[in-house]
């Protein structure tokens, strides 16, 4: 059976019929799986993205949009709250004395839902769901890390280290889309997610999206440029692409036959400096689209940050390490080692997988974010 409306998290009911949540129809159906018949049991589902059924035959479905776990009677489709929860819902499971569990994709948690009192109880949660690039912006002298946190897009307080959440992925009527990577300069803050292909514009301040720009190929890094356009490194055309006009519908290619440009960062005279991950490199880019490449043999170079007195800070993936280079002499320095960063991804995915994101604050304090810990580190020097 061929375009049902997104078939989800389904499960086979006391009557060999697959019940499944229909994502882009609103509605949970069964199919006769024999005679590929389908049907629908319930509708009126905000993003319904999973179902289950308890031992006594109830069929249970988490909207993921509304953040409801809502009991469903498979015969006449009427249904009942159970539990309110956030939005951002993955799926459920249900255990041999009907406690069911739900797991939420943002909090990167598990809550336990008693279904005859609508109880819920936290199993585990976290601060940040998957935290992939970061962009720092600071005001008298107070650092605040805009986090890509792939399921939600949050901030976090450069000293007490306190998150505040700004938006979450699938939450009715939030603008998000899988953020990946991040960038900050003044007041925009840029995200970006090679999965969807998006590069995101929002108001720093507000958390208010000014814009979404669609059809990237495989964008990582983007950043604001001096004249209001936006550089993007677009993994999937080997380039870096100049964005301007309305909705960046003007699109000219600054330089092409990149190898993997995921990190990027504007230097003072209008250059800029981008990291590829699969040649191992880090160059400077000129305004005019020349090329120059300052260090070479890196292992998987992703995020970077220039320092105010032009050192480059790279998170090299590959070896687990933080390093400097002068761009002047291309001399490399290590950091910090053993870092927690490089989670792997699915085998056919892409090697970098979530960026790692490297920021600098007010200070020169530098800030790196950890894939394997959902963490975002403070560097400073002793």
């Amino acid at each position: 059976m061929e375009k049902m409306g997104g078939l989800n998290g389904f499960e086979f009911g006391p009557d060999d019929k697959l019940y499944g949540p229909l994502w882009f129809k609103g509605q949970v159906a069964k199919v006769d799986v024999d005679k590929a018949e389908l049907t629908v049991v319930a509708d009126g589902f905000k993003v319904p993205a999973a179902v289950n059924f308890d031992s006594k035959g109830n069929l249970f479905v988490v909207d993921t949009a509304l953040g409801q776990l809502v009991r469903v009677d498979p015969r006449s489709g009427a249904k009942t709250v159970v539990a309110q929860l956030k939005p951002s819902l993955d799926n459920l499971a249900i255990d041999d004395k009907d406690r069911i569990y739900v797991s939420n994709m943002a909090d990167n948690g598990i809550q336990e839902v008693d279904p005859a009192t609508g109880q819920v109880k936290q199993i585990i949660i976290g601060k940040l769901a998957l935290p992939g690039g970061i962009g720092v912006t600071s005001e008298n002298g107070k650092d605040t890390i805009h986090v890509a946190d792939v399921f939600a897009y949050r901030t976090v307080d450069g000293v007490t280290g306190e998150v505040t959440e700004k938006a979450r992925m699938h939450a009715a009527g939030v603008t998000l889309e899988y953020p990946m990577s991040a960038t900050a300069k003044g007041n925009d803050v840029i995200l970006s997610s090679w999965f969807t292909g998006t590069v995101q514009v929002i108001d720093g301040k507000t958390g208010a999206t000014r814009d979404m720009l669609h059809g990237f190929k495989a964008p990582h890094d983007a950043i604001v440029l001096a004249d209001g356009s936006i550089l993007v490194a677009e993994l999937g055309t080997k380039s870096l692409v100049r964005v301007s006009g309305e909705h960046g519908k003007d699109r000219t290619t600054l330089i092409g036959d990149l190898e993997g440009p995921v990190g990027l960062v504007g230097g003072p005279s209008g250059e800029v400096y981008v990291t590829e991950a699969f040649a191992g490199t880090v160059a400077r880019v000129d305004s005019n689209g020349e090329k120059t490449v300052l260090v070479r043999e890196l292992k998987m170079p992703e995020g970077i940050a220039r320092a105010s007195d032009g050192r480059l800070i790279v998170a090299e993936v590959g070896a687990k390490r933080l390093i400097e280079i002068a761009p002047e002499t291309g001399k490399v320095a290590e950091i910090a080692a053993n870092l927690p960063i490089g989670l792997t991804g699915a085998p056919g995915g892409l090697p970098t997988h979530i960026p790692t994101g490297v920021a600098i604050g007010a200070t020169g304090v530098i800030y790196v974010s950890s894939d394997v810990e959902n963490a975002i580190y403070k560097v400073v020097k002793k």
